[in-house]
């Protein structure tokens, strides 16, 4: 009788604690969208699962009653329990992911009429194999990007419409992130920052009021990390072709004290590049200490790196290019019949940048938010170049006298110095009300620059000393703005926008320059930039947008440099007028969206086509131009396993009456099409998920042909390319592992020869060749 009893009470057990599938979709309180790689732990077993990147996990012979606990990065936990077989579980945001008032301020929404892409921190992740950032947004629209040497690690640049990265406007927590002088943003300075970024957008055309140079083709907005309230660790260690070696070390406290958090991250990514001796060696930091409570948000960041990279800037000439596309010109030394019979071991940049926020973000109440931040950069460093038969006296050496002989000209080794101090503050106050929110803010922001040169070895030395300085010269320039904008309710279907921006800029510098010449310019600058639209509600799935905006802006130190050093009249501001037209439409499993543009410019300066001697693009005032065309990109996610996803951009970019000189005393003027502005651009992405936690995508990426100066010659043209990249991942999570992923990117899959970018030197045209295929893959823990 016990045995009967035994047994009876053994199987009433195993009955009650069946096991069933049991599908989980887990979603955010905040908007009910779904949260993909959501971590379900059972308490019982210890096991771990991810829910994939629709937010739903399927666990297959789960045993019931069960116990879960359910988490994600900046939401709060939730426990489930139970013996259901479908179940939802909603996530409310931790307290400590309260709004970046900071970055919104800045940002478009879906009820903003303009085009736009959110990347979230999922998103950036797979992107994130070590390459800039510049590469990683190269699939979005109307998107080229190039690389010096040849593999996306090192100096990387992209250009948006047409509009090189000196029109692009891009901020890190609505701190301005362009050079003042150059208008220019070196990602080689903050290498690794996307592993330190939860968000970014990019805006195309004139965009909303920002802060620091107005955008004259995008902005891109990017947000660091939020403050989390679970601590956690992260490992992510990668490597490549070309000896690329990345590691990555994360770590956050998680809440403590109820209000205190601090994160960290470093970061060592080397390369040899793909371009002969093209070689990077990157290192960078992220540090952040935030208190929060209910109403306050208070962030301390400091962020940089240090870049030490050989010169690829020079290209390679079209017709070494067709024998050897990695041939390198920097650094060589050559013999008297210009052959090359070595090479300087340290033709390199080298250069620091440290980036300090101080972000307060306030609650005032439910409807009323204030923020302040105050920053600080610090840049220096230099490049260091050999150069051979360089006349002494530009160098203010005097000749020398050996055996009678007067020497005028001497090998030496120079070293161009940049060192300056880039500060200020931003503020703005949003307030939300019942169809809508109005922010007014600005910010006031300095630079004080120091450029100057030393010789610091030369084969004939005469009177110089050790780091004999050859030019010497300084800048300083103040950027203030003021901006309100309104985004309101007409009806419940018709939303109105309207940003209202006055900008001042005083800019001046003056000095001794290379080659023992004087200058001095300065410059008063006053600008209203005003922007206005309207955005159609047709439905629950669809929706249109107009606007019309107004943007001003600066030359750059090179463009005001030139005109200084050579007589000519100073360089004209430019102004922009930016019609945007754009539709919507979001169905049960696909989504469309298209737009068009015409941004018409007066006194445009557009790039030439030719570098100085320092890599650097020259550019001219053309006039009137234009840049005019149709953006489309859409999604289709049939099933779960797989994903669609493509953008097709098709411009016309056109000087109107350029006029240029063919002959002494023979002009030419005709209507040209703008450089570096291709007709055609597309990108296409094949994503397919075969199990849970596998990701397997074949993404390709066509750029049309573009003219490399302003007269159109045939024969200085960058040919279209076609190039097609692999992209696999596989997640998955184990006890101890609150995430894992591994990857491989296979970049140029078909090896097609091609390059990106390209200037003219006199007569003769430059190319910057890409790699052909090659491997990044690494391994990323999160604990």
């Amino acid at each position: 009788m016990k045995r009967i009893l035994a047994a009876f009470f053994t199987i009433s057990t195993i009955l009650a604690q069946s096991q069933t599938d049991v599908k989980i979709s887990v979603r955010s309180s905040d908007g009910n969208e779904p949260i993909s790689y959501a971590r379900v732990r059972n308490l019982t077993t210890g096991q771990v699962q991810l829910t994939d990147a629709l937010g739903v996990l399927t666990w297959k012979d789960l045993q019931v009653p069960y116990e879960l606990v359910v988490s994600s990065l900046g939401f709060q936990s939730d426990t489930l329990s139970g013996n259901e077989t479908t179940v939802t579980v909603t996530l409310s945001p931790s307290i400590t992911s309260l709004p970046s008032v900071e970055v919104l301020a800045l940002r478009a929404n879906d009820e903003t009429p303009m085009a736009f892409v959110d990347l979230e921190k999922e998103e950036i992740e797979k992107r994130n194999n070590g390459q800039d950032i510049p590469v990683m947004l190269d699939q979005l629209p109307s998107v080229v990007t190039t690389s010096d040497a040849g593999a996306g690690i090192g100096y990387t640049g992209l250009r948006i419409r047409g509009s090189d990265q000196a029109r692009i406007n891009v901020t890190v927590n609505g701190i301005p992130m362009n050079d003042a002088e150059s208008h220019g943003v070196f990602w080689v300075n903050t290498p690794d920052l996307a592993s330190s970024l939860t968000s970014m957008q990019v805006q195309r055309g004139v965009g909303t009021s920002t802060n620091g140079s107005g955008a004259f083709g995008a902005s891109i907005n990017m947000q660091t990390t939020a403050l989390t309230e679970e601590a956690y660790g992260s490992i992510h260690l990668g490597a490549g072709s070309f000896n690329t070696q990345r590691s990555t070390l994360a770590f956050g406290s998680g809440l403590i004290s109820d209000h205190w958090v601090m994160e960290g991250r470093v970061s060592r990514i080397k390369s040899d590049g793909w371009i002969d001796r093209a070689t990077s060696d990157l290192s960078s930091y992220y540090l952040s200490l935030g208190y929060v409570d209910q109403k306050n948000t208070l962030k301390l960041i400091a962020f940089g790196g240090g870049e030490k990279t050989y010169q690829a800037w020079y290209g390679t000439d079209s017709s070494t290019y067709a024998m050897d596309p990695r041939f390198n010109y920097a650094g060589a030394l050559y013999d008297t019949n210009w052959n090359v019979v070595d090479y300087y071991d340290n033709q390199t940049d080298n250069y620091k940048q440290d980036h300090y926020q101080l972000h307060w973000n306030h609650k005032v109440n439910e409807a009323l938010d204030l923020n302040v931040s105050g920053h600080y950069t610090y840049g220096r460093g230099y490049y260091e170049e050999y150069q051979q038969g360089q006349y002494l006296p530009d160098f203010l050496i005097d000749p020398v006298v050996v055996g009678g002989t007067t020497i005028e000209y001497s090998d030496l080794v120079r070293r161009l110095w940049l060192d300056n101090d880039f500060y200020g503050a931003i503020a703005n106050l949003t307030y939300s009300f019942d169809g809508g929110q109005w922010t007014t803010g600005g910010g006031y922001h300095r630079y004080e620059g120091d450029h100057f040169g030393q010789v610091i070895w030369a084969r004939f030395a005469s009177n110089s000393e050790i780091r004999h300085r050859f030019y010497d010269n300084t800048s300083t320039k103040d950027d203030w703005n003021i901006y309100s904008k309104l985004q309101f309710g007409f009806t419940k279907t018709l939303i109105g926008y309207v940003d209202l921006q006055v900008r001042g800029v005083r800019y001046k510098g003056s000095g001794l320059e290379e080659g023992n010449t004087p200058f001095s310019f300065s410059d008063d600058l006053f600008f209203f930039n005003p922007k206005a639209g309207v955005t159609w509600k047709i439905s629950a799935e669809q929706e249109a947008f107009g606007s019309v905006a107004i943007s001003n802006r600066e030359p750059n130190r090179k463009d005001y440099l030139n005109a200084a050093l050579s007589g000519d009249d100073s360089p004209k501001p430019e102004n922009l007028t930016d019609l945007e037209l754009g539709y919507r439409i979001q169905g049960k499993d696909w989504s469309l969206q298209a737009n068009g543009f015409l941004m018409y410019y007066n006194n445009q300066l557009v790039l030439t086509g030719e570098l100085d001697d320092v890599g650097y693009p020259l550019r001219e005032n053309v006039g009137k131009s234009y840049r005019s065309g149709v953006e489309a990109s859409a999604v289709w996610e049939p099933v779960n396993f797989f994903r669609w996803s493509a953008n097709l951009t098709f411009s016309q970019n056109i000087n109107l009456d350029y006029t240029w000189e063919t002959s002494p005393g023979v002009f030419q003027s005709e209507n040209t099409y703008i450089p570096y502005s291709p007709d055609w651009i597309a990108g296409n992405n094949l994503t397919f998920r075969p199990i849970d936690g596998l990701e397997v995508s074949l993404l390709s990426k066509f750029v049309g042909e573009q003219f490399m100066e302003n007269t159109n010659q045939r024969s200085f043209m960058l040919p279209s390319y076609l190039v097609h990249d692999l992209r696999m991942s596989y997640r998955f999570a184990t006890g101890w592992l609150q995430k894992a992923r591994v990857y491989l990117h296979v970049n140029n899959l078909l090896s097609e020869e091609y390059a990106s970018n390209g200037y003219v030197y006199g007569s003769t045209l430059y190319f910057y060749p890409q790699a052909p295929i090659n491997l990044l893959g690494g391994i990323q823990l999160d604990l």
